[in-house]
Order: structure tokens, then sequence, then C-alpha cells
């Protein structure tokens, strides 16, 4: 199953995070990074948004990948697959070996990682949700390094 929740995660260039506000849950559209073994998924963003807000006030985070084409097929040969877990505030090295990621990754997020005021999280991912159709449903659980 690993092998298929890393195939997931590369070819998505975003995912959706959801965040838990004062009143109510905020959703995200999000370039990522991941690690090799799996357990954490690298963002970045500016210090003064609502996600970061969010993050910081409840640290417990759902992120969401799918195949979706946007037709009636998606109902039964759709995929989505969630990673739920604990956003982590990096700072120092970790946060410039996430940066390094994030930026090998997608090189467009350049400038966002070079203002003074990014944020560089860890999202530290307990487990992965992955559903097909209305009836298939496996949970992965990577392996803490």
């Amino acid at each position: 199953m690993k092998d298929t929740v890393d195939s997931m995660l590369n070819q998505q260039a975003q995912c959706v995070l959801a965040t838990l506000g004062d009143k109510e849950l905020a959703l995200h559209l999000m370039a990522y990074a991941i690690s090799t073994d799996l357990d954490e998924i690298y963002l970045a963003s500016l210090e003064n948004t609502q996600k970061v807000k969010n993050m910081r006030a409840n640290p417990n985070v759902t992120c969401l990948w799918d195949n979706r084409t946007g037709n009636n097929a998606d109902h039964i040969a759709g995929l989505a697959m969630s990673g739920f877990g604990k956003a982590n505030e990096l700072s120092g090295e970790p946060a410039r070996s996430a940066q390094r990621l994030l930026l090998q990754r997608n090189a467009t997020l350049e400038p966002l990682l070079s203002e003074p005021s990014v944020v560089i999280f860890a999202l530290q991912i307990d487990r992965y949700q992955w559903v097909e159709g209305y009836t298939r449903v496996i949970i992965y659980k990577p392996e803490k390094s």
C-alpha cells in the first residue's frame, strides 16, 4: 500500500488542506513536498494567513488528494485519499530542509519561500485513508522514522 500512497502523492501537485478555525473548517489549496517514508507533508505559507493562525491554535489537520475529472464516472472510478495528522511549525535547519524539498518539487514556490514572513510546517501524518468508488476503503499507516 505504501507504493500506492506514494504514487498518488507524487502524481499530484497540490492538496486540499483542512484546518479548524474558531467556528468552522477552512479549506486551503496547497503545494506540498513529502518525506521519503510518507510520514510528513511539508507546506509553506505567509505568516498572516488564516491557515497559519488555525494550525497554531489547533494543529489537527487533514489533507485531501484525488483524481477527479469532473464527470459522473468519478463516482465509480474516482479515488480520494486523505492524510490525517498534526501540524508542527518548523524553524532552523528542519525548515531549510523542508524549503529545499518544496523548491525541488515546485520551482514556482521560490517567490513565496523567499518572503521574510514565510512559515514552514511539517504535517506529521498518522494515517492515510484511500477510498475507491463507493465501497473500497484502505487505511495505510506510515512507519515513523
